[in-house]
């Protein structure tokens, strides 16, 4: 294995040593004036989520960006990112600046290509609705960067990843450890929306390929057919630090 590939190993951040990691900041007024023109029929339009998973009961959803098979390369923009692909650009700027623009960054997109948004999606938590503790373990939620921005949110909206419970910020532009079990809780009277991103570094190996498979890359029979897709793996104990 050549200095690079060990040190892109070394220093990939799927699955950080952490729950939470705060990326940045943005102005997400647009989207929330954006957000708020909706209608109840624009939310209920799509319950493919709702009932393809039990977790997500209390939850609507409107897909931007997404492929109901987790296709990993090639995703589906949908109808509703010509009303919010503006105001998100900003947004998505800011994340491809954040992996890409550093050495290693740089040394996978010369390699394999420049990261890619293959995910986006806008979801609604019902009033006293709860996202239940839940894994995220297909291949390609495994393998991209799984980032949350409240758009809409109160103090009473409670997110939990591994042992730690924070309330976001709206604006706040946050990754979250989606091998780890996590959960929410919005005990307000008031609706929960969030903007979230998964998004894809090509070539990236997940944490796991240091110990397990260094000579191949990531695909889904190495890390989905195996015990691999342990979650959450044993490369990081589970602690409360925020990075």
């Amino acid at each position: 294995m050549s200095k690079r590939s060990e040190e892109v190993l070394k220093e990939n951040r799927l699955n950080f040593d952490g729950n939470f990691k705060l990326l940045g900041r943005a102005d997400v007024s647009k989207i929330k004036a954006l957000v708020n023109q909706l209608t109840p029929q624009h939310w209920v339009a799509d319950q493919s989520r709702q009932e393809r998973y039990n977790v997500h009961k209390d939850t609507q959803s409107i897909g931007l960006v997404y492929d109901l098979d987790f296709r990993h390369m090639n995703p589906t923009q949908h109808p509703a990112l010509q009303m919010f692909g503006q105001a998100i650009s900003p947004i998505l700027s800011l994340i491809a600046d954040h992996y890409d623009n550093t050495s290693i960054g740089k040394a996978m997109a010369e390699k394999y290509g420049q990261g890619y948004c293959i995910r986006a999606n806008l979801v609604r938590l019902n009033p006293k609705g709860e996202i239940d503790p839940h894994q995220d373990k297909n291949f390609s939620l495994a393998h991209s960067h799984r980032i949350h921005i409240p758009i809409i949110t109160n103090p009473q909206v409670k997110f939990t990843v591994g042992d730690e419970t924070r309330c976001l910020q709206e604006g706040e532009i946050v990754e979250i450890n989606n091998r780890r079990e996590h959960a929410v809780k919005n005990e307000s009277g008031g609706e929960r929306v969030h903007l979230i991103f998964d998004w894809v570094i090509p070539g990236e190996p997940c944490c796991c390929a240091l110990s397990k498979h260094q000579e191949e890359m990531c695909n889904p029979t190495l890390c989905e057919d195996t015990s691999l897709m342990r979650v959450p793996c044993e490369c990081y104990p589970i602690n409360s630090s925020i990075q």
